[in-house]
């Protein structure tokens, strides 16, 4: 499984993903995740019609882009905490193996926020690949 948001980053999981799907035969999910925004211990649980556009068209583009590399990919359109959704598909799915790219957080934001593919590295119950 890769989980894309349109970025180069993600672009580059998509690749490394066809080129092990096509070694071993595998089945290729890409998924896209609409974050649901948590506030002050409040979730504010409304997806907008735009971001609902964006994230089928990032899901087009990702399938697009496998087709190219020879592969046929699922797409899901997920929306919660992206991590969490991340975790929640991949076991839903009984996922092998998640292919997702680093966005490079650094400095005080990383250690305030973390990133979506460190929580996903430390919490999946199966191998993860962070592609630079």
């Amino acid at each position: 499984m890769v989980p894309i948001d349109g970025s180069p980053h993600s672009n580059k999981a998509i690749e490394f993903a066809a080129d092990i799907s096509k070694r071993y035969g595998s089945r290729l999910i890409l998924l896209h995740v609409i974050p649901i925004r948590v506030y002050a211990f409040a979730e504010v649980g409304a997806v907008l019609s735009e971001d609902v556009e964006e994230g089928e068209e990032i899901l087009r583009r990702g399938v697009e882009l496998a087709k190219s590399l020879g592969l046929e990919a699922d797409r899901r359109l997920g929306k919660g905490i992206p991590a969490e959704e991340i975790l929640r598909v991949a076991e839903e799915e009984g996922v092998d193996l998640i292919v997702i790219g680093s966005r490079g957080l650094s400095g005080v934001k990383a250690f305030l926020l973390g990133s979506v593919s460190d929580k996903v590295s430390h919490h999946a119950k199966c191998p993860v690949l962070i592609v630079r």
